[in-house]
């Protein structure tokens, strides 16, 4: 394959961090480095073969992950922040996730080289309460992607515990009836859950999201 032909695909570049982790017991900090590592597997579950490599973790609290579907990043940071809520149960529990878009010219396991990998780390230094953040070196669409991003971050990080449990089964596809069925109430308490939660805009952030993204693949992709 030739540098051009690599570098028309874009990836993204997932770098997230455990906020305030060392609050935690030991005993709570071993599970939520299970719970992360979990969720990790039910990810790859529910967006079938997304990771270009499984998540790579680091000091226990942070890990990096690269997709090879990068129109599925914005779904796939909502459900990190959705599973650790729900499997944590602790209020304060959160991560900052950085999200790049860009090409990558190599990557082998826990080390990769291209502008995805740069400017994510750079993306990671989040000011005051924002948590999630877009980036890549179109201006416009990065502008316009964050814009979309902080705004799902600021829905979504007041998500109770029950409400991010409903959030994962939706982010896993499954309707309001569905949901109803598997957790045992009814799904007029869905529905007001999930409209408690925002869901109605989270999920039309993600199709944009996804639409935006997938748009300019192809159109690299095509340009070559």
């Amino acid at each position: 394959m030739s540098k051009q032909e690599k570098n028309s695909k874009l990836y993204s570049v997932i770098t997230a961090d455990i906020v305030k982790s060392s609050k935690l017991s030991i005993a709570k900090h071993k599970k939520l480095i299970s719970i992360i590592k979990k969720c990790g597997s039910e990810i790859q579950r529910v967006f079938s073969a997304i990771f270009q490599y499984s998540p790579e973790y680091f000091r226990g609290d942070s890990w990096q992950i690269v997709l090879k579907k990068p129109e599925y990043a914005l779904a796939v940071v909502l459900f990190y922040r959705a599973y650790i809520r729900a499997n944590m149960k602790i209020s304060f529990m959160d991560a900052r996730m950085a999200i790049s878009l860009g090409s990558i010219d190599f990557v082998k396991k826990s080390f990769g080289v291209g502008e995805a990998y740069k400017i994510s780390g750079e993306a990671l230094d989040l000011k005051g309460k924002r948590r999630l953040k877009f980036i890549c070196n179109e201006k416009e669409i990065s502008l316009l992607l964050d814009l979309l991003v902080e705004n799902s971050d600021f829905i979504s990080s007041r998500w109770t515990v029950r409400q991010a449990q409903i959030i994962i089964l939706a982010l896993s596809g499954l309707n309001q009836l569905q949901i109803a069925k598997k957790i045992k109430v009814s799904q007029q308490a869905i529905s007001q859950q999930l409209d408690s939660a925002g869901w109605s805009i989270i999920s039309k952030n993600i199709d944009y999201f996804k639409n935006t993204v997938s748009k300019l693949n192809n159109k690299i992709n095509t340009s070559f």
